[in-house]
């Protein structure tokens, strides 16, 4: 690696301690002190044999009269005479570069790249990283770390050893190093270099500070920089710009910025991509929303549960994930990105963020156990139309119809479509067994938080797409005492991280599961009853559970048995065990929440290789012994205050507010009547 100090001479970097300029109170001395620390740093490795190149290029013409520097410098006026053989630029004090050590290459342009043979000096030292500070942020510093990385280097900037003239400009430049470069502190660069940085380098303005150089180079710790093949170039940010530019290329004039809350209230908020692109900051941290949004809110109301224990007073930034990006067909001026919560000041996740909890699970899994999932969504709804009475369900037919099908062909063509055009991926889709109603099963997937976001657009586009063919589509669990309701079905399987073609879930048992596939089950079985309190999280979602109701209503499991509430699925062709399907979930849910817990119950039980209870309506086993589950949602919450995995999992904030405000709606919705609950959903869908 070589450091590369740019323009910070005497000539050119004095501080005026009289100035209340930024440049003079903030961004020089800033620059100054921490690029002493840098110069002292990487002297103290090459003296102990570590390595590591130190270059100062500084701005000094061949002629007295500068006649050889560049055309722009000519035209700038203040560059147009730069210090010269007769009188040589001057170097900060001690911060000189030392004869026969440092390398010097005199420049008379903006680039030294352009007007040095700085390229050719560093291939024969074998340079692969080049980390750089200096001035000024936006012109000089901008240009030479955009030509180091279209040379191939591996790029560094240090920001805050970086000076400019103003704030703005400082930040102009940094925006512009956007994708040529990584971004970083001095504090990171001496970390990575394994060098103490705490002793006191604040530079004063009365006298400049002397460094003794001895000192330095005795008590400077050695320092190991990573390795070419080891190094991970942080592209992001130039792909984001390309992003934005190609959605301004097609037409696309707001970026929604989107999370959803602990009780699946999707909140979001739209930039107009002209901003984005304008300012440096706002494409990785756009929007923020108050703390409370997240977890402190019913979804009837904007009405703040007090026992929630959360306030107003706490923002949190909406970070958005790229690889979610998608255009909405149904609104094609708009793009919709979905995003994890973060800690305003410290950009820590925010432990109310469920989005990101999925993330840390899944991390958990593939890091601790070796295990990466495979997960798929049966997603079902019903289409309401306006009638005589009111809005009623587009038909009377039951389940595998044609006839629904057949009627709303035009609306399944444009849903499938649009679906296609946001890369959802659509493996069936049939009539369900309530009037009105269809299923839509999305494809199994390793990218199970990809699965989520999918899912929750799927969700918008069908609503949309209804609107758009004059219908309305219900999500809600149960419409009518006397027919099916709406489930959300989920499948799972895992592999091992080795071999992703291998399913980890089938094996030799007598079930046709391997011993952590049933292990998986029994650890979902054993908290079942708390986790109805986040898969069927509302008293309507209870409302769909009993007897012949085809959900299950007893803990337990079964292979191909649809009513139980954990059913074993067997492949139609090689009549091998495939995964496991949790039937006691529906749109109500937070996905993320839901999926989070659900693999939390099931990778504690492969954790502590529990043994599976006997399936349901065994015959040969005799009297089974089935636990009992809960048939509200306040007596699934009770369950779940006791049960310490789940707690946990959730954390203490999330656990406290969640049951708080789960436990407020099922109070404030307890009376309703079915009737009721649908004219409400009616209203919002």
């Amino acid at each position: 690696m070589a450091l590369l100090i740019i323009d910070i001479q005497q000539d050119f970097s004095n501080i005026d301690p009289s100035s209340s300029d930024y440049k003079h109170t903030t961004s020089f001395p800033r620059m100054i002190a921490n690029t002493r620390k840098l110069v002292s740093a990487v002297r103290a490795s090459r003296n102990s044999g570590k390595g590591g190149e130190l270059v100062f290029t500084y701005l000094e013409a061949q002629t007295t009269d500068s006649r050889d520097v560049s055309f722009d410098y000519k035209l700038s006026g203040s560059l147009s005479n730069l210090p010269n053989p007769t009188s040589p630029a001057k170097f900060i004090d001690g911060m000189a570069p030392v004869a026969g050590e440092d390398i010097c290459l005199p420049k008379t342009s903006c680039s030294v790249f352009q007007s040095t043979n700085l390229d050719y000096i560093l291939r024969n030292l074998g340079t692969e990283q080049l980390v750089v500070c200096g001035q000024l942020t936006d012109q000089c510093v901008e240009s030479a770390v955009r030509d180091a990385a279209d040379l191939g280097y591996l790029v560094t900037v240090v920001e805050d050893a970086c000076g400019a003239n103003s704030e703005s400009d400082h930040e102009k430049g940094l925006y512009g190093m956007k994708g040529f470069a990584r971004k970083v502190t001095t504090e990171q660069v001496l970390g990575e270099l394994n060098v103490d940085c705490n002793e006191d380098w604040t530079l004063t303005l009365d006298e400049p500070e002397k460094i003794d150089e001895s000192h330095a180079r005795t008590n400077a710790k050695s320092f190991s920089i990573p390795l070419a093949s080891s190094f991970v170039f942080d592209k992001v940010n130039g792909y984001q710009t390309a992003i934005m530019r190609s959605l301004q290329a097609a037409g696309v004039k707001f970026l929604r910025y989107t999370a959803v809350d602990a009780y699946n209230t999707i909140r979001c908020k739209t930039v107009p991509i002209t901003h984005v692109m304008s300012s440096p900051h706002t494409m990785n941290s756009a929007v923020s929303i108050a703390e409370v949004c997240f977890a402190g809110l019913p979804t009837h109301a904007d009405a703040l549960v007090t026992s929630s224990n959360l306030s107003a007073r706490n923002v949190l930034t909406l970070e958005p994930d790229f690889s979610s990006l998608r255009v909405l067909p149904y609104a094609p001026k708009t793009a919709m990105i979905m995003c994890t919560a973060h800690n305003q000041i410290t950009r820590e996740l925010s432990p109310l963020c469920t989005r990101g909890l999925l993330k840390r699970v899944l991390h958990e899994a593939k890091e601790s156990m070796n295990l990466e999932f495979s997960v798929g969504i049966e997603l079902e709804f019903m289409l309401f139309h306006w009638g005589n009475d009111g809005y009623v369900p587009v038909d009377n037919s039951t389940f595998a119809n044609s006839t629904t099908l057949n009627a709303q062909e035009d609306f399944i063509s444009t849903l499938y479509d649009q679906l296609e055009k946001q890369d959802i991926a659509v493996q069936l889709i049939h009539a369900e067994s309530a009037p009105g109603q269809l299923e839509f099963v999305l494809t199994h997937t390793n990218n199970v938080l990809q699965l989520a976001d999918d899912m929750l657009l799927a969700r918008e586009t069908i609503t949309a797409c209804a609107k758009h063919h004059g219908m309305k589509a219900l999500f809600l669990p149960k419409t009518s005492e006397t027919q099916a309701g709406n489930g959300l079905h989920v499948h799972f399987s895992f592999h091992d991280v080795s071999n992703s073609q291998d399913n980890s879930f089938s094996g030799p048992t007598p079930s046709g599961m391997s011993s952590k596939g049933e292990a998986f089950i029994e650890g979902i079985l054993e908290h079942l009853p708390a986790l109805l309190s986040f898969s069927i999280p509302t008293n309507n979602s209870f409302r769909r559970m009993g007897p012949g109701c085809w959900t299950g209503h007893e803990v337990g499991w079964s292979v191909e048995d649809k009513e139980v509430p954990v059913r074993v699925c067997v492949d139609l062709v090689s009549r091998k065990v495939t995964n496991v399907e949790y039937k006691l979930a529906d749109a109500t849910a937070n996905i993320y929440l839901e999926l989070a817990m659900i693999l939390s119950a099931g990778l504690q039980g492969i954790k502590h290789q529990k043994e599976l209870r006997p399936m349901l309506g065994a015959s040969d086993l005799g009297a089974v012994s089935v636990d009992s589950m809960p048939t509200s949602l306040q007596a699934s919450l009770d369950i779940l205050k006791s049960d310490d995995l789940l707690v946990s999992i959730l954390g203490p904030e999330l656990s406290t507010a969640y049951i708080a405000v789960r436990e407020s709606e099922a109070t404030t919705n307890c009376k309703k009547t079915i009737e009721e609950e649908v004219a409400d959903a009616l209203s919002r869908a």
